[in-house]
């Protein structure tokens, strides 16, 4: 047995004893009648059903569009008109609001069910639809990339705020356009960088921008920002190509980082004296005590007092310690190591 609970709006009292008779016959439930648009609106706002049967021809102030579009606008619940005839205007009215469907009376029991039954299942599919949208927009704005989706002619469809703040383009504004005049890489070498990477991703291929110097967006405002950038193309259920997905990563942070690390490291060499470089050297080649102070012409104890001066200045605890913290921080040419 159905479920789904039906209001009826009819001015004709019989036509609706008769239709209410008849949906509750094929199972559904019949939680109110009105025979006008001001008090179907009062009721449905005390018990909102999951459709509404609505007669084109109310009689009143509002007839059976108006009232249509305000349950519609107020609830989001489908509605299925009930119509004998009615003028060319109304239908055109009508058609406006998109209903989910319309019975021309008299009509069967077995088309009343069917146009029911197909009015919940579109219902159901375009709310799942509804729902999936809202779940990706929240999705793409929470992330922390800028995504930019495009058409196959390269015009902007979409932009999450993560990408507005990047190019300073909103997503409203930057719709249609171009995205060569949004997306504004500074020259590199290769010129035709950003243009190759749209076409081939517009063949099918999932593409990485990668080129030797840092790439380098200039907003709207002309602020220049280091991302690392990718693209991906956008496929149908057919498993055709109808646009692509860009990918942009401020990666401004972690070449400060990158930079102070660099700087540090350096601060860290600058410390050692050319001596202590030369005992740490040999120590990552994995030279024994005895092997550096005969190489480098010096004694066992100086060699070890190179260490407990490295050891102190660097704040490790051991030599396999000091090692490693050389190899990490590339203290050593470790290209040159045996």
């Amino acid at each position: 047995m159905n479920s789904e609970k039906v209001f009826i709006v009819e001015d004709e009292v019989i036509v609706a004893e008769s239709l209410n008779d008849q949906l509750q016959s094929l199972g559904y439930t019949v939680i109110g009648q009105a025979t006008s648009g001001e008090v179907a609106l009062q009721k449905i706002k005390k018990n909102v059903p999951d459709l509404v049967l609505m007669d084109i021809m109310l009689k009143g102030e509002m007839d059976g569009v108006e009232t249509a579009e305000k349950v519609r606008d107020l609830y989001g619940i489908p509605v299925v008109f009930l119509s004998a005839y009615s003028d060319t205007e109304t239908l055109q009215r009508a058609k406006l609001i998109e209903p989910f469907g319309y019975l021309i009376k008299p009509y069967k029991a077995r088309e009343l069910f069917t146009t029911l039954e197909i009015t919940f299942y579109k219902h159901r599919t375009e709310k799942l639809i509804r729902d999936n949208e809202r779940h990706l927009k929240t999705l793409l704005r929470s992330i922390g990339d800028g995504v930019i989706t495009i058409g196959t002619e390269g015009q902007i469809t979409s932009m999450n705020p993560v990408a507005e703040k990047l190019t300073g383009w909103n997503e409203s504004e930057s719709k249609q356009e171009n995205v060569l005049d949004i997306l504004q890489l500074e020259e590199t070498g290769v010129k035709t960088l950003l243009p190759d990477l749209i076409a081939k991703t517009l063949v099918g291929e999932t593409v990485s921008c990668l080129v030797e110097d840092e790439l380098i967006v200039v907003n709207r405002e002309g602020k220049k920002i280091a991302v690392d950038l990718s693209a991906a193309p956008i496929r149908n259920d057919d498993e055709k190509i109808v646009g692509g997905v860009f990918t942009v990563r401020d990666i401004s942070s972690r070449k400060q980082a990158e930079i102070e690390l660099s700087e540090a490291r350096q601060a860290i060499r600058n410390s050692l004296t050319p001596r202590e470089k030369e005992v740490l050297h040999m120590m990552v080649d994995g030279s024994r005590t005895k092997e550096i102070a005969f190489d480098l012409n010096i004694s066992t104890r100086t060699v070890e007092a190179h260490r407990q001066k490295m050891m102190s200045k660097l704040n490790v605890g051991d030599m396999t310690m000091l090692v490693r913290f050389a190899v990490t921080h590339k203290l050593v040419p470790l290209e040159q190591t045996k």
